[in-house]
């Protein structure tokens, strides 16, 4: 491909189905960071030709968009094998969006297929004893929902950092990583699993500490 192609609800079957690695730019004309981002991604999709690079009105895609549940652009989601590996909002820079790429191209899908979820997941329960004996817990939500209130003792890491901070993570020892509710740190624990990293997503995120009476830091 020599550069993005137009992605709606009646040719993503075929352009998933159809390609090992899919990168897909969720995105709206009105959106400035959108617009900031466009041309990083089409040079992206010039310089990997092997992969399929596209675009998503989140407008005129409504459907499509709510059953990634979209709910900030621009997000890039990277799909490889008809598998959803990976998912970020924010427009990236140029080295983190290459560095997605082959991170995407490195992935073992085997092993991603193998790990179920429930095997990715802990409870708030066990973030509390981790942070207690000095473990290493990161936020991966925005800057601004962290500052509005966090879990004292984790480390925040905006979703979109997490490739280039990746190497700067523990091996020896598990990194749980926690959200507003458990999606996006999901999404980050299947990818740093892939990095060799023992990643675990906190089940519930910070709902669900704060639920159990736990308190917020500000």
């Amino acid at each position: 491909m020599s550069g993005p192609v137009t992605v709606t609800q009646e040719t993503f079957a075929d352009v998933v189905d159809g390609n090992d690695i899919v990168l897909l730019d969720f995105w709206a004309a009105w959106c400035g960071p959108c617009r900031s981002f466009a041309p990083v991604f089409e040079r992206a999709a010039q310089d990997n030709p092997d992969i399929v690079f596209g675009k998503v009105d989140t407008e005129a895609e409504r459907e499509l968009a709510a059953a990634f549940g979209i709910t900030s652009i621009p997000t890039i989601v990277a799909v490889r094998d008809q598998t959803v590996v990976f998912s970020q909002p924010g427009a990236l820079p140029a080295p983190a969006l290459a560095q997605l790429v082959e991170a995407v191209r490195g992935l073992d899908m085997d092993a991603v297929r193998q790990s179920s979820t429930n095997d990715l997941e802990v409870d708030v329960d066990e973030m509390e004893r981790v942070l207690a004996a000095g473990g290493v817990v990161i936020d991966v939500r925005e800057p601004d929902e962290f500052a509005s209130g966090h879990v004292l003792g984790t480390r925040p890491v905006p979703l979109g950092s997490v490739p280039q901070v990746a190497a700067e993570l523990p091996r020896d020892r598990p990194v749980l990583v926690v959200c507003r509710s458990g999606r996006r740190s999901l999404d980050a624990a299947h990818y740093l699993v892939q990095q060799g990293i023992d990643a675990k997503s906190v089940a519930g995120g910070v709902v669900a500490w704060q639920g159990s009476g736990r308190p917020l830091q500000r």
